[in-house]
């Protein structure tokens, strides 16, 4: 009850594909589930706090399959965060019986405006903190998930980031890659050919998934996968060419 959960890791770790997971199971408990990315929200939005949580707010009753009824419970006279809270204490969170699971995927972004997230951040920590003590927000839990360090001046006291539970998703082992491949349905009968992969990618989940697909469809064999994998004519290319734009 009132948890928060927050996953951290690299680009292509498998950060949403663990909270499409959690989400699934809560689901299968009867709960009601909202997930919301935050990469896909028009930068003029973050413009503006109380526009911000304005349409944040409409989007969650949207997926609940509520009227968000706005106009009805947000006062004009009263800032942003205030209505927020309202918004979840007098509708969502009494119009919905089951216990209601937030997701938000790519809090990055929010750390790119700190004129919203100076606001926020410390509003998901007092989400948090209500749940402690009062039963209505303790049907609320929250997944934070992000893939950079909170570069946001934060109180201690005020952020999200310090409380809860962290799930920090590291690179795949040796043995969790020869497991993959057998699940794949390759016939790696000892630990070489994984080894001979991670010596070129490491345990990176996504830069693994790619190489055993391609082997699997027998689209191409391990030695030529390694020895164009940095070239343009590699399956690594798109990756690479990522990469290099960004440089």
């Amino acid at each position: 009850s009132g948890s928060l959960v927050r996953i951290k890791a690299p680009q292509q770790m498998g950060k949403t594909s663990l909270m499409l997971r959690v989400l699934e199971d809560c689901r299968s408990y009867g709960y009601a589930t909202v997930s919301v990315s935050l990469d896909k929200i028009d930068q003029s939005t973050f413009a503006d706090l109380n526009q911000f949580l304005r349409r944040l707010c409409k989007y969650i009753a949207r997926k609940l399959k509520l009227d968000p009824k706005l106009d009805e419970y947000w006062d004009t006279e009263l800032d942003g965060k205030m209505n927020w809270t309202l918004y979840f204490e007098d509708y969502l969170l009494t119009e919905i019986d089951a216990p209601i699971v937030l997701a938000l995927d790519e809090m990055n972004q929010i750390f790119e405006h700190p004129n919203i997230a100076q606001d926020f951040l410390p509003l998901l920590r007092s989400c948090y903190e209500d749940a402690q003590r009062l039963p209505l927000w303790q049907k609320l839990r929250l997944i934070v998930v992000h893939n950079t360090e909170i570069y946001v001046p934060q109180h201690i006291n005020q952020s999200p980031f310090n409380v809860g539970l962290p799930i920090q998703l590291e690179e795949f082992t040796l043995e969790q890659v020869q497991g993959l491949a057998e699940r794949y349905g390759l016939n790696w009968v000892d630990n070489t050919q994984a080894q001979q992969l991670m010596e070129l990618v490491g345990g990176h989940p996504s830069l693994i998934h790619i190489a055993l697909y391609h082997l699997s469809r027998q689209e191409i064999i391990l030695e030529e996968l390694l020895e164009k994998a940095a070239t343009s004519s590699g399956i690594y290319f798109h990756h690479l060419q990522r990469h290099w734009v960004v440089l």
